[in-house]
Formats: C-alpha cells, structure tokens, sequence
C-alpha cells in the first residue's frame, strides 16, 4: 500500500512550504473576537504552518493540530524549535471532540483534499455558536515569468494530469448553501517566499503531483532539470516568490 500523500517527503514539505501572512491571524481574530482562553482547532494541518502562527507568540489560548498523517505531525515537531500546539492524529471527516466546543475553525490549504459535506458537517457540530470558520489557500501570484513557465510545462511533460486549478471551487456557495453560517465573506492577502537553490528543490520535491506522483528515477531526473533551469535563472541562487492567499469565512448560526 502506498503512503498518503506528502509522507514520503514530510521534512521537505515542513521545512519549504510558504509561510502565512500575519494579517490573516489578525483579520481572524477580529473578526471572531478570538481572545485570551479561546479555542481553536486547525484541521488538515500538515506539519503546523498556519497552526503555528496561531498560537506561538502568546500561549494563552487553546490551539489544537489536526492532521490524517503523523509523520507529518512528526516533521513539524523537528522543523519547528518552538512548537507550540497540541498535535493531534485524525482526519476532517471524523473528529473526537465535543460539540460547540470552539470558538474557531480553520483549514489552510487542505479541505480540497477532504469530504466536503462530511467535514463540514463536522466542523459545524464542534463550533461554538458564533464561532468561526475559515478555510484558506495560497497560490502564486502569477504564473507568467519564466522560471515559472519553464516549471509548468516541465510538469505537464512528466505528470500529463496535472491539474493547476485542481483547488478551485466556489467555497463561498458552499458555505451559503450548507445554510449554518452567517457574516459569510472572502479576502485576499499578499506575501512572498524567498529561497534557496537547495530548499526550492526541497519545496518542488513536496508537492503531491510531483513527489508523490513520479517514480523515484523520473523524480530525479525531473529535479535535477528544475535545479539546472533555476541555475540559469538565478545565477545568485535566490528565488523568491509571490504568493496570493484567499480567505473564505463565516459565523455560525
């Protein structure tokens, strides 16, 4: 049987995937009024980025990791010097916790992977009334520079289903018409990422369609093209990029 997906690559996935832009914890907090003693659950949270941003500076709250993978879990225990949340191993789809037991619910870059209906069932029974739920996905900015070109077609010449819009779907709609939530909106937020040669590959190497869909000699050989181009582009060894990150929110009723 196969590993899930991001396992075999758990360190590289812990150690160069973007980072989240500290307004978003800001615009979530205020918006769910999140304060001293609240809870707070980040479900498919792989090794913890977004779940550390909720938690670290202040220890004062109750900030809960969920995620189907222990190795993943595992890889942010030994990424992060200062890991600070309660990791837990379990999936969206069926969760152990009490009813209306948070003030706040989170997914950042996951739920496409989920049951939707399913996990949100679920999410709404452990809300609070009047807590929140957000569900978050980054992408690059653009897709049009020409490190960026040359990695798109190289990845639909080694994986030909690729699928770059595979995330994309009207999660506002979903929440309006599950019918439990209010105050429903969406945001955007910029960052960017800056890399090196190494941990770019270690970035490239994480991702699902490439890592996990390509046999270990196509893999190689796909990496070591991307680490030649990036050579070329980059003669300086720093690759930095921008990243766009879309927020979709609601209250429950």
């Amino acid at each position: 049987m196969s590993k899930p997906l991001f396992e075999k690559f758990a360190d590289d996935f812990a150690a160069s995937r973007p980072e989240y832009p500290e307004e978003i914890k800001r615009s979530l907090f205020s918006l769910f009024s999140i304060k001293n003693g609240s809870v707070i659950a980040d479900i498919a949270c792989g090794s913890g980025l977004f779940t550390q941003s909720l938690s670290c500076k202040d220890r004062n709250r109750t900030v809960i990791g969920v995620d189907h993978s222990m190795p993943l879990l595992r890889a942010g225990m030994r990424f992060f010097g200062n890991y600070c949340f309660e990791p837990l191993c379990a999936t969206g789809e069926s969760l152990s916790f009490n009813s209306g037991s948070f003030d706040l619910v989170t997914v950042a870059q996951g739920f496409h992977w989920m049951n939707r209906q399913k996990s949100l069932s679920e999410i709404s029974r452990i809300l609070k009334p009047g807590g929140g739920i957000a569900l978050i996905w980054y992408r690059r900015s653009t897709l049009t520079s020409p490190h960026q070109e040359f990695i798109e077609k190289l990845t639909y010449q080694y994986n030909p289903n690729y699928d770059p819009k595979f995330m994309d779907a009207d999660y506002v709609g979903m929440l309006v018409k599950n019918g439990g939530y209010t105050d429903i909106g969406q945001k955007r937020f910029y960052g960017s990422k800056t890399y090196d040669l190494p941990t770019y590959i270690r970035w490239q190497r994480s991702k699902s369609f490439i890592g996990d869909a390509m046999d270990e000699n196509m893999l190689e050989e796909f990496l070591q093209k991307v680490e030649t181009a990036m050579q070329q582009y980059f003669p300086d060894g720093i690759i930095t990029e921008d990243f766009k990150y879309d927020l979709i929110y609601g209250r429950k009723k």
